[in-house]
């Protein structure tokens, strides 16, 4: 513990920047390119913001003023609809239009690159709340497996 260097990211964000100067920008394999240069950092951890499928347009609204028009989206992921699936938007693989498994190879080769470089990953996972929000919120997942096993439901 007391040599652990942990850089924590955000998967789209460590790469989205033209400045990353990765092939696959804002993906799970831009990631992997820039491997090297964390471990020349000494980074031997990352954790990474939440990976797993949330609803990036659950605050989707304009944003006063701007010019041209912006939008507010859901940038970092704290709103989980699905724990068992990584971030399909996140992989250079769907964008181009590979099957679905090949989302869980490249997510599987980036934890397989990082450990071969002695970099260990942690997930940040958020348990306490989903994109399904409260009582009135949409049904997206959980709520209609089984609202009741999923959620405390109180008067």
């Amino acid at each position: 513990m007391e040599q652990l260097v942990i850089y924590e990211m955000h998967v789209r964000g460590f790469t989205q920047h033209p400045s990353s100067q990765v092939e696959a920008a804002g993906t799970y394999a831009g990631m992997i390119e820039k491997l090297d240069h964390l471990a020349a950092l000494g980074v031997n951890a990352v954790e990474l913001l939440p990976v797993q499928e949330f609803n990036e347009l659950e605050y989707y609204t304009p944003i006063p003023g701007s010019d041209p028009p912006a939008y507010r989206f859901n940038f970092w992921g704290y709103s989980t609809l699905g724990f068992f699936a990584p971030m399909s938007r996140y992989s250079a693989n769907i964008a181009a239009g590979g099957p679905p498994l090949s989302l869980a190879y490249e997510f599987k080769t980036l934890v397989r690159e990082c450990h071969a470089r002695g970099i260990e990953v942690i997930l940040d996972v958020v348990f306490n709340h989903t994109a399904e929000g409260n009582d009135k919120g949409l049904t997206l997942s959980f709520r209609g497996i089984d609202n009741r096993t999923y959620y405390m439901l109180a008067p």
